[in-house]
């Protein structure tokens, strides 16, 4: 049951590594407009971003503090990115259980996704239960990915999955840092990436970005 479970959250969120992620020609939605898509997506109509940002403090004037998801989870999203597309959306991540909410750069090539699942986990200390499957799945799917990282921490008195690899993708590699926790009772997957040419500089910024999530 975990193993099936993790295969398709996996998917579902890392779509996008599959294919290619050259700049798309699509641009962002704007935000009004991407947040009705999302409502109308989710079970539980969660608000994409609110109108002022989290409190979170950040030294980084490539950063600025947001909420999403109803207020519950507080990160830091880098400056300028907007909320995807449907249509994009669809093109990234062309599995019908893409992400819920999508923050993209504006050539479409960096990406920051939410998926609030459906997938029930009652306590936060389950996280290092369903780690070792979820690798496990995700390691049968690329085999030839280079894995730099795969450990549970505490981020802000949750404990939180993170896996940060390189997965093969149509003509380059895909950077991604995956993080994991519970809200509301459920699987909160949130996923980094960019492509191998961007790591160097989005590496570090991708960390920070992880350390200063909040969720309720």
């Amino acid at each position: 049951m975990k193993k099936l479970v993790s295969v398709a959250l996996l998917l579902s969120m890392l779509a996008v590594s599959a294919c290619s992620n050259k700049p798309a020609d699509t641009k962002p939605a704007e935000q009004n407009a991407a947040q009705t898509t999302e409502a109308a997506k989710t079970t539980e109509a969660p608000k994409t971003d609110s109108a002022a940002p989290a409190p979170t403090a950040t030294t980084n004037d490539k950063l600025e503090a947001k909420k999403v998801l109803n207020d519950k989870v507080e990160i830091l999203i880098p400056k300028g990115f907007t909320v995807m597309s449907e249509e994009m959306a669809k093109t990234k991540y062309p599995m019908e259980n893409r992400p819920s909410l999508i923050y993209t750069d504006e050539k479409g090539s960096i990406n920051i996704a939410f998926s609030h699942t459906e997938t029930p986990i009652q306590e936060d200390s389950l996280i290092k239960d369903l780690k070792d499957p979820m690798k496990q799945a995700f390691s049968n799917m690329y085999k030839d990915a280079t894995w730099y990282r795969d450990e549970v921490i505490q981020i802000n008195g949750k404990n939180v999955g993170v896996f940060e690899l390189l997965t093969p993708a149509a003509d380059t590699k895909i950077y991604n840092l995956i993080f994991f926790t519970e809200l509301d009772g459920k699987m909160l997957m949130t996923t980094f990436n960019c492509t191998e040419a961007q790591m160097e500089e989005w590496k570090p910024i991708a960390q920070e970005i992880l350390m200063s999530y909040k969720v309720q």
